[in-house]
């Protein structure tokens, strides 16, 4: 076989088990114009080797990335975006929300939640400077030049927010909040 023919061949047979190597990725909506390029969402099949998983890419970068992502909200500048993050089958809830600010260079990407709860998210107040985003029962973090600030941990945190749905619940010393930066994605 010449190798002009043994290109082409890889070529087609690449194409034809690319879905098979966990390639097989499709917009989940059209893409978003903002002041920082394009924001457009995937999800990626699953596939023997690998589990499906969830995408966001900026101007054709790779931003973040988890088992599932759902969009929440967005800054009115389109600069500031809440994802809501995969979830515990053990629980029945999301593990974490992400904040990704595209204002930021590079990129500014912050996993968010309480830990051992239920992260549901539920509103969001866009301030020019200062902005607050709320999960439900009003558990509020506080995103203010480029720092996310959890609430305070304690008894009132236990209180306040939406318990386990299923397994052991939440012990009121596991009611912590917790903001964690996110490194970007490496490129394939």
């Amino acid at each position: 076989m010449s190798a002009g023919k043994s290109i082409v061949l890889s070529a087609v047979l690449l194409s034809a088990f690319a879905p098979c190597l966990g390639a097989d990725c499709e917009p989940s909506r059209r893409p978003t114009k903002t002041p920082h390029g394009p924001i457009a969402e995937y999800y990626c099949e699953a596939s023997p080797q690998s589990k499906p998983s969830h995408y966001v890419a900026l101007d054709g970068v790779k931003v973040l990335q988890d088992s599932f992502l759902a969009r929440d909200d967005v800054h009115p500048s389109r600069s500031i975006w809440i994802f809501t993050g995969g979830g515990s089958i053990e629980t029945g809830c999301a593990t974490r929300l992400y904040l990704l600010d595209t204002s930021m260079e590079p990129v500014k990407v912050f996993a968010f939640g309480v830990k051992k709860a239920c992260n549901e998210f539920h509103w969001a107040s866009w301030g020019e400077k200062r902005s607050v985003i709320a999960l439900k029962h009003n558990v509020k973090f506080v995103y203010e030049n480029g720092k996310l600030t959890p609430p305070a941990s304690g008894e009132g945190l236990w209180k306040a927010i939406e318990p386990p749905h299923a397994g052991t619940g939440l012990a009121k010393e596991d009611a912590v909040g917790f903001v964690e930066e996110v490194p970007l994605p490496k490129a394939r």
